[in-house]
């Protein structure tokens, strides 16, 4: 069963955390020497958020989109502003429960698939409430 928490985002000028950011690439082999003054702070908000009024962030609990890379605790980014396209992660409520699907437009028919293969995707038909919340920018998951 997946269990989705609603988070809020809220920037606050005083409280922005300012982290160190190294501008210069990181090798995933041979190691590269680092030069001292090539470190700069990032504001994390500004990397995850594109558009601050429109967007939340969501907990995931549950195991059924774990092949789109999003795993049980994982938190995601969530745009509301941002119109679904094929394939997009999408936020959306059927029937009054709140999931996360993968977006499908097919001949102009509307699809929310799982990766979960126990479920077929599911046709938006008239008899379905639905409602796309918004489309999952970013997934912040530890490893």
């Amino acid at each position: 069963m997946e269990v989705i928490e609603i988070y809020g985002f809220k920037l606050k000028e005083k409280q922005r955390i300012k982290l160190p950011f190294f501008e210069t690439s990181v090798a995933a082999g041979v190691p590269n020497p680092i030069e001292s003054d090539s470190c700069v702070e990032i504001d994390l908000n500004e990397y995850l958020v594109d558009h601050p009024a429109s967007t939340f962030f969501a907990k995931v609990r549950g195991l059924n989109m774990v092949q789109q890379g999003i795993r049980d605790g994982d938190i995601l980014v969530v745009d509301t502003s941002i119109e679904p396209v094929d394939q997009k992660i999408v936020l959306v409520t059927i029937n009054g429960s709140l999931t996360v699907k993968i977006f499908r437009e097919i001949d102009g028919e509307i699809f929310l698939e799982s990766q979960n293969r126990q479920f077929l995707p599911l046709m938006m038909e008239p008899y379905i409430e639905f409602k796309i919340i918004g489309v999952v920018t970013k997934i912040i998951h530890s490893l």
